[in-house]
């Protein structure tokens, strides 16, 4: 604990919990309040305002010619020492607010004192089933990425960590979260379930578990980490700053010098970049790993003379609604104004010639590729027509053409919807949320998966695979479980991986298209918004970055070589730009 006798006290650094104020300050904290300490939320004053702050460090001042504000009052314990300076690498890496990541970390109620700490974990490694692929990763001291396929249960996985000590657990949802957490207190293990539980992980518990924020769990003595469906987009933030729990982990994980084992059924490039070939382990497919997955085109049945009417549903399709024995979840992704745009000649996908993605039409009349930006002219890539249609389709529509096609009641899953979502024998149609809303079914159907796997950003295979995954656990426990794909481009070789899911293949060819493309994590991305368009990226070449125009004039792409130029430069330019701008690093969708 650094003191300043001279001054009469310890000094401590603060960051406000203000919004817009990204500084930090010194305060003296005066001998009354001795249990101030790294992490503490005190109360202090600010231009003329009480406010409340987070302690981030001693600080000490060999002269006592300065006069500090005396912090005024201990409000409640915070972050511990550990995840504060964990905080400050995220704010740094993902070129965000040290403010929003500390609030992430912090307990909702205050918490005047902690009680004592538990011990850690009984369990041994002996007592329950493991699996030898997750135990070689947890004896390894970074640890790696497990593939595990999406049907079969996790406790042995776990257990691989358990039986090392305490645990933190990091899921995509909150629901997910609990259900891990029920499972476990069954077993008579000690658990907290963040966020609720944050004064019990901070005094020590055998497992944290929880949500994306819980990578950010004040724990003692952790041994081990463990990142469950490392694939979910819902583990990164999508505000400001956009920290993915993955990273959080794994740097946590370094600095600690524990195991960190990220859990997938078909991991991310992120994921297998930073394990190396070395850690990834793929454990060997059973029948039943992965269910029946059906490519049906709805112009197939078509002659060639016949123009396309889009929005028609397959033969196949229409098979499959029609069977009244099945309860079928029907997805279409409709959020905003579609921008896929299809050749009215021969009814292909508009794709870009360069990396495959789907373009859009910018106000030139260029197609415009946003995932590798590259332009060309409004012609069709396969029969050079210039006869281009806008597809759209909204799922009020879609859901009144499968009624008249399946001649049984369809059920639009929506906000507004009233009817509960686990009848059986009944067919849904809504956007991927209706994934989670219906308990169980036998069919999913995907209505327009072109617009998944070919949009414009480079994690678009990524994402598609996601929805697919959710989709296996929804069929999970149905004997004539399928996956129906509806696609206007059937015959693209992309295509072929998911009928015959490969996760292995699938990583590799991923792992070369970003390398080919210097795409993350090969290269460092972030989106930048500015308050107003009075920035021009040619005053800042110096910065080291390159800008990439969007359809809004105050939205940039930057690109650099890895993230330590990104960090450098987006800092540098905040540090000498006047105007306000919020960062979007590695973000999720750009276009």
């Amino acid at each position: 604990m650094i003191s300043s006798p001279s001054l009469g006290g310890r000094i401590v650094r603060v960051v406000p919990d203000v919004s817009g104020v990204n500084k930090v300050f010194d305060y003296l904290v005066p001998e009354t309040l001795k249990n101030v300490k790294v992490g503490s939320v005190v109360r202090v004053e600010l231009h003329g305002r009480r406010v409340d702050a987070w302690v981030v460090s001693e600080v000490e001042y060999p002269s006592s010619d300065i006069n500090f504000k005396e912090v005024l009052s201990f409000l409640s314990e915070g972050p511990s020492e550990e995840v504060v300076q964990l905080s400050q690498w995220a704010a740094e890496r993902f070129c965000g607010s040290l403010r929003a990541v500390l609030s992430s970390a912090s307990p909702a109620l205050r918490i005047k004192k902690l009680g004592a700490r538990h011990g850690g974990a009984s369990r041994k490694s002996g007592q329950r089933s493991v699996v030898d692929e997750a135990e070689e990763l947890f004896h390894n001291k970074r640890g790696g990425v497990l593939v595990w396929p999406a049907p079969r249960p996790l406790r042995p996985v776990l257990e691989s960590g358990i039986s090392r000590g305490r645990t933190l657990v990091v899921t995509p949802s909150v629901g997910f979260a609990r259900t891990i957490a029920q499972a476990l207190r069954r077993e008579g293990l000690s658990v907290a379930l963040m966020p609720d539980d944050w004064q019990r992980a901070a005094e020590g518990v055998d497992v944290v578990v929880g949500a994306r924020s819980a990578v950010w769990a004040s724990i003692p003595e952790l041994k081990s980490i463990i990142v469950l469906d490392e694939h979910d987009e819902r583990l990164q933030d999508e505000r400001s700053p956009t920290w993915h729990a993955r990273d959080v982990a794994i740097e946590r994980a370094r600095a600690l010098g524990i195991p960190c084992v990220l859990v997938s059924p078909l991991p991310t490039v992120s994921a297998t970049h930073w394990a190396g070939a070395e850690a990834v382990r793929f454990v060997e497919q059973v029948a039943g790993d992965w269910p029946p997955i059906e490519v049906v085109d709805p112009y197939s049945d078509l002659g060639d003379e016949e123009k396309p009417q889009f929005g028609l549903l397959s033969s196949r399709l229409i098979e499959v609604l029609r069977d009244k024995t099945q309860t079928v979840v029907c997805i279409l992704n409709t959020k905003g104004r579609s921008r896929l745009l299809s050749c009215k000649a021969c009814k292909a996908i508009i794709r870009c010639e360069n990396c495959d993605a789907a373009v859009i039409q910018n106000e030139e009349g260029l197609l415009e590729c946003n995932r590798c930006g590259v332009h060309r002219p409004s012609t069709c890539q396969s029969c050079s027509s210039n006869a281009l249609a806008l597809l759209r389709k909204g799922v009020a529509k879609m859901r009144d053409e499968i009624e008249k096609a399946a001649l049984r009641q369809v059920v639009e899953l929506s906000a507004d919807t009233t009817i509960a979502a686990n009848a059986s024998s009944l067919v849904y149609i809504g956007t991927e949320a209706a994934l989670h809303r219906v308990s169980s079914a036998d069919v999913v159907v995907f209505l327009d998966f072109d617009n998944e796997l070919f949009a414009p950003t480079y994690r678009a295979g990524e994402q598609a695979w996601t929805l697919l995954i959710h989709a296996i656990r929804l069929l999970k426990g149905s004997s004539r479980a399928l996956i129906v794909l509806q696609s206007q481009d059937a015959s693209n070789p992309q295509y072929s991986d998911f009928v015959e899911p490969e996760p292995r293949q699938f990583i590799e060819r991923e792992q070369n298209k970003r390398k080919a493309m210097q795409l993350p994590p090969y290269a460092a991305m972030a989106r930048m918004v500015f308050a107003d368009s009075s920035f021009n990226p040619a005053d800042w070449a110096h910065c080291n970055l390159s800008f990439s125009a969007s359809a809004k004039p105050t939205e940039f792409l930057v690109r650099a070589a890895n993230n330590e130029l990104l960090t450098q430069g987006i800092k540098q330019l905040r540090g000498e730009f006047s105007g306000r701008f919020r960062c979007y690093v590695d973000p999720m969708r750009y276009a």
